[in-house]
């Protein structure tokens, strides 16, 4: 029974001891041997797993990603530290990511491979767009992958639907179907009027401002008479009948009239007027014996109203225009007449003019329209985008061309270069030159140990590319697509040979290759080596007993270890 107890005792005391002892190796040797997906750390740590780990604290470690695999950071190597928390910061290998496909656009650059945050630049061929729906983009490398996925998709083309037709009037062009920008130019017939604007455009919204239409002259005033020192406080573009406008004066002024107008059966009501303050005090003052005289001689007398007055001769007569109502040799102070404009001339300024103390206020000019010239066009090698009766167009109008058969609208920077806009009666024509032919590019260039992907043909059309592929084991460098461009060929890829591992080379350097490259002959340009020394031998000129040797263009220095004590 003693026995027993005290192989109890003995038991129980040697556990505690262990968990004690092994808390306290815990605690003081903390952090065991890193697992690291895509990396290593040197061979002999594995090889005396035992004797190095656990790792005390404080005690740093230094690993290296594999080919194709980097740290965070974008560099291959790593360095971290054994805290109480275990590594710090936690070793990571993320895989590089590769130069994705990419259809209808470029990539700027050559590489092939890229490292983690490293971004990639890309642009679409014309009539394509990037997802957001520029025409380039940036994507970027992260630890999962790229950013997004580069696409360059055909531009999706925004029509507006098709014109009904509008009642006493028409418009041009008629298409079926209208393409973003398109302008459309609405007319009426004689007696009516366009209600809104004259010309709408297609937008990626649909059309703006909203079709108008034809609404009869009666039914329509023009802009209201403005007498002088007057103005209006709301402003249309467009008045009907029944429409009221509030008439006001200026602040040193008096209203003599209603200050309210209406439109009726197309014309105004009679406007006010507006008296000056100092000019209504001089009025009501009585005139000395002198001056009654000669007032009495100019006065007039109009509906019990004595008022000193100044008429007005014949109002001016103005280029291709039009005068509304009977044309007097004489006009009363205060009164108004009305202009228009001949058939396709535009009114520019006010339409109805006043008589103001002898003097007619400021008049209208009638711009001339822009008629086409045939001949004009064809020594410019231009026709009308859209087909119309009349060649007359009115100032201000948008007139669209494009170039005939065969020729191209000379290079330039205006985003419409087919467009022009009728100004005084005159026009601009563009111009277009004649197309030069596309050359075509002979049969692609041969590279060093590379071939086409498919059998070259003897000819190629501008625009057309082709692709390479590098024997087995060699490094493409460049574009591995090429395209023809006015009879050629951008600059082809490069294939650079690989590195053929040597033992003689090996057994010379009394080097060993590491364990992760086993059975691995032929490395890539670009790829990492790993070596080590044989037992009992260092680095010649590190000291080092691990090394790692990059393939370049077919060559590598095999690091060189000597014996201990040599």
């Amino acid at each position: 029974m003693e026995t027993v107890m005290k192989m109890r005792f003995k038991s129980s005391f040697f556990f505690l001891v262990m968990m004690c002892s092994g808390k306290l190796f815990a605690e003081d040797k903390p952090c065991d041997l890193p697992h690291i997906e895509g990396g290593k750390i040197a061979q002999y740590y594995y090889n005396f797993k035992s004797y190095y780990f656990p790792m005390r604290k404080e005690k740093k470690l230094s690993y290296s990603c594999m080919v194709g695999y980097t740290t965070e950071t974008g560099t291959q190597d790593g360095r971290i530290t054994c805290t109480a928390k275990g590594w710090s910061p936690v070793p990571q290998c993320y895989k590089k990511c590769n130069k994705p496909v990419l259809e209808n656009g470029f990539f700027y650059g050559t590489e092939m491979y890229f490292k983690i945050h490293e971004k990639l630049q890309y642009k679409c061929n014309p009539g394509y767009h990037t997802p957001s729906g520029g025409t380039e983009d940036t994507v970027k490398c992260q630890p999962e992958g790229w950013s997004s996925q580069p696409s360059c998709a055909k531009k999706f083309e925004i029509t507006c639907t098709s014109l009904s037709a509008i009642a006493h009037g028409g418009f041009y062009p008629v298409k079926e179907i209208y393409e973003e920008g398109d302008v459309v130019h609405f007319f009426c017939e004689e007696n009516y009027s366009v209600s809104e604007f004259d010309l709408i455009q297609c937008y990626y919204f649909g059309w703006h401002p909203d079709p108008p239409v034809c609404e009869d002259v009666k039914n329509k005033c023009p802009p209201p008479p403005l007498p002088p020192h007057t103005h209006i406080t709301t402003v249309k573009r467009t008045y009907h009948n029944g429409d009221k406008v509030r008439i006001q004066c200026q602040s040193t002024f008096e209203v003599r009239g209603s200050e309210e107008i209406q439109c009726e059966k197309g014309k105004w009501s009679s406007p006010p007027i507006c008296i000056g303050t100092m000019d209504k005090q001089a009025s009501e003052a009585p005139p000395s014996l002198e001056a009654e005289a000669a007032i009495r001689a100019s006065k007039t007398y109009h509906n019990g109203d004595t008022k000193m007055q100044q008429d007005c001769t014949s109002p001016p007569v103005i280029k291709n225009s039009v005068l509304f109502g009977p044309l007097l040799t004489s006009y009363k102070n205060g009164s108004s007449v009305e202009y228009g404009c001949q058939r396709y001339h535009f009114l520019d300024g006010p339409s109805t003019v006043y008589c103001e103390q002898g003097n007619w206020t400021e008049q209208p000019t009638c711009l001339e329209p822009c008629t086409l010239n045939v001949t004009d066009m064809n020594s410019n090698n231009i026709e009308l985008k859209w087909r119309q009766e009349e060649l007359i167009f009115l100032h201000g109008d948008l007139i669209e061309f494009e170039c005939k058969q065969g020729y191209n609208f000379v290079q330039t920077t205006i985003p419409s270069p087919g467009r022009t806009q009728c100004s005084h009666g005159k026009l601009k024509y563009p111009k277009c030159i004649m197309q030069a032919p596309a050359e075509k590019c002979d049969s692609p260039p041969s590279i060093a140990n590379g071939a086409l992907t498919f059998p070259p043909l003897t000819q190629y059309d501008s625009g057309s590319s082709v692709q390479y592929s590098c024997s087995d084991y060699h490094f493409l460098q460049g574009s591995e697509r090429i395209y023809c461009s006015e009879g050629q060929w951008t600059s082809p890829p490069v294939c650079i040979e690989p590195c053929t591992l040597s033992k003689k080379e090996m057994e010379k350097n009394n080097v060993l290759l590491q364990g992760f490259y086993e059975n691995q002959i032929y490395f890539y340009h670009g790829d990492y080596v790993g070596f080590y020394c044989k037992q009992n031998h260092f680095g010649a000129e590190s000291g080092t007993t691990l090394f790692e040797v990059q393939c370049k263009r077919g060559q590598l220095t095999y690091p060189r270890c000597v014996e201990r004590g040599k």
